[in-house]
């Protein structure tokens, strides 16, 4: 099979048009290869990260099937004739007269050595932090959870107060067994939010399964502290009984949706609690909420976890003009042809794959690597 008829989606994949030579199929696979593949996103995030890895394996792929089908349409070479069988067999030699010949040693490649010694520090580093992991799994609390009915929020005093039970734990030092007072007990209808004490996420949480400098370990979760104050937090298995409350004056006008500009009070009303805070990072599931001065300014949506939509800033009623946008469209543009962006990170839009790139509040470059962006190339001059 030629490979002009191969399905057009692994050409598309490479950035090619149906019938391209063997030369123009590897030069466009080992760029895209090189552009995409996963060392060069091991300090980015995870969703990066994830995302060069499908890239790069649909990328392979892709050339797998165009380069297999190429091979199998070339003529195969002739066998090669057997030599004519002899009119009598060569006399047997003797023992004497045997050459014996000696297998050539095998010798180990400088890669080779470099890859076993590679392969030797991960293992040590591997077995080294084993002991860490193990604690992670020994929690106790697995008892289901009600719904909330009161939310510890942190002590509002500018009184100095006397150190409060459980707030040795900031050290290095490893958790008493009885972190709190005979008479109190971890109550299981509350919760705590950012901002609460140490001592009230003693009284939610009960004591942590491990300590580390100024992080509670419960479970695979974790709560970080920051002057004797929650900080951060990381609920990965739902451990953590933490709630951050919203509030509206009418819950008739409750956003249904979050969009770039919308309050971290919005983004509480359409979401909830995230399951991870960092600061001015929402982490929800897979999906990520970027702020900067307590508004949202970027976001990551590729696992479709968030409620997310972005209007193009045109007359009510009005309906696009345009079905396609080329280089110079404006991002109201872009909008009315492909809608709201899967991310925006920077200047970068993305849809699914494929990446949009402003400058200037233009469309300056487009990578349509999966085919789902409706671009249409300004026309070449002349």
């Amino acid at each position: 099979m030629p490979p002009d008829i191969l399905p057009e989606a692994d050409f598309r994949t490479l950035g090619l048009e149906p019938g391209c030579d063997q030369s123009e199929i590897k030069q466009a696979y080992r760029k895209l290869a090189k552009k995409w593949h996963p060392d060069r996103f091991h300090s980015q995030s995870y969703e990066m990260r994830a995302l060069a890895e499908e890239k790069f394996r649909q990328i392979n792929e892709a050339y797998k099937r165009i380069s297999s089908t190429d091979k199998k349409d070339r003529p195969q070479p002739r066998a090669k004739a057997e030599p004519a069988a002899q009119s009598a067999p060569e006399p047997r030699k003797t023992h004497s007269e045997k050459v014996v010949r000696k297998k050539p040693r095998k010798r180990f490649r400088a890669s080779q050595f470099a890859a076993a010694f590679l392969f030797a520090l991960i293992a040590t580093a591997a077995v080294s932090q084993l002991p860490s992991f193990l604690p992670y799994f020994t929690f106790e609390d697995t008892q289901k959870r009600d719904e909330p009915s009161q939310i510890v929020k942190p002590q509002e005093t500018a009184e100095p107060q006397e150190t409060a039970p459980g707030e040795k734990l900031l050290s290095n030092a490893p958790p008493a067994p009885n972190l709190l007072p005979p008479e109190e007990k971890a109550d299981p209808d509350r919760f705590f939010t950012l901002g609460s004490t140490v001592s009230e996420v003693l009284l939610v949480q009960g004591a942590p399964s491990r300590v580390h400098g100024q992080t509670w370990v419960y479970g695979l979760s974790e709560i970080q502290f920051k002057n004797g104050l929650v900080w951060k937090f990381n609920n990965f298995d739902g451990m953590l009984r933490v709630r951050m409350p919203a509030s509206t004056a009418d819950p008739a006008k409750a956003p249904h949706c979050i969009t770039i500009g919308s309050t971290e009070n919005d983004v509480l009303l359409v979401h909830g609690t995230p399951t991870r805070v960092e600061t001015d990072k929402w982490y929800y599931g897979f999906a990520e909420v970027r702020f900067k001065e307590g508004r949202v300014k970027e976001y990551d949506n590729y696992f479709g976890n968030l409620k997310v939509q972005l209007l193009p800033s045109r007359v009510p009623g009005a309906q696009a003009s345009k079905k396609f946008f080329t280089i110079g469209s404006s991002p109201d543009e872009v909008l009315e042809v492909q809608g709201t962006p899967t991310s925006i990170r920077g200047n970068s839009w993305s849809y699914s794959f494929s990446n949009i790139f402003f400058r200037d509040g233009k469309v300056q470059h487009v990578s349509n690597s999966d085919g789902t962006l409706r671009f249409a190339p300004p026309p070449e001059p002349g």
